[in-house]
């Protein structure tokens, strides 16, 4: 039977845990380095080989993150910087396309703008990805033969919001532009935007 102390003790530390966790969880930290093709699974290689034919050395990096560790293939294609996520054994997680605000369809970016506006007094946009998850061959398809079955479509937006003060976000939206999820971004702003 714990006494009235240990009670004590055991409830801070309960406590300071799940305030720890939340905290945790609610931020977005990542570590890239640069790192040579060979040191990527092959399947990585081959699944980014077979999907843009066309894209000749990739830029690859090893990214660290609150998520684990993961392989980032990163290049100019068709006109867009893509970025393209693999985890750790080479499975392909999503890809992201860096796109203008007049890219995003009206009628979504409207309803992202009516999002900031509820939540903060300024908003500077630094970053706009069109996100697209789906299987390894879904995503070939998308990409080989400009076939979008199964293909969801996010948009992931990092921006800079100020209500006291300004904090760095990243913030992730469904194809209509509803609200998904946010990150405070605990890295200098260079380290991952720059190709």
């Amino acid at each position: 039977m714990l006494n009235f102390n240990s009670l004590i003790v055991f409830i801070i530390l309960f406590l300071s845990f799940g305030i720890f966790n939340f905290s945790f969880s609610q931020e977005k930290i990542e570590k890239e380095s640069g790192i040579k093709p060979r040191e990527v699974p092959s399947a990585a290689r081959d699944w980014l080989k077979d999907s843009f034919e066309n894209v000749q050395r990739p830029k690859w990096f090893l990214e660290h993150s609150q998520n684990g560790k993961s392989y980032e293939a990163k290049f100019h294609y068709q006109g867009h910087f893509h970025s393209v996520e693999f985890d750790s054994l080479g499975n392909v997680e999503d890809v992201e396309i860096e796109i203008k605000e007049s890219e995003v369809p009206l009628e979504v970016w409207k309803e992202i703008q009516f999002h900031f506006e509820s939540i903060y007094a300024h908003v500077k946009v630094e970053k706009i990805q069109r996100q697209l998850t789906a299987s390894k061959s879904d995503l070939e398809d998308f990409f080989d033969e400009e076939e979008i079955v199964d293909v969801v479509i996010r948009y992931e937006i990092v921006f800079q919001g100020k209500n006291e003060q300004w904090e760095l976000w990243e913030a992730l939206f469904d194809d209509s532009g509803k609200f998904l999820s946010k990150l405070k971004v605990q890295i200098r702003l260079n380290d991952n935007l720059i190709f």
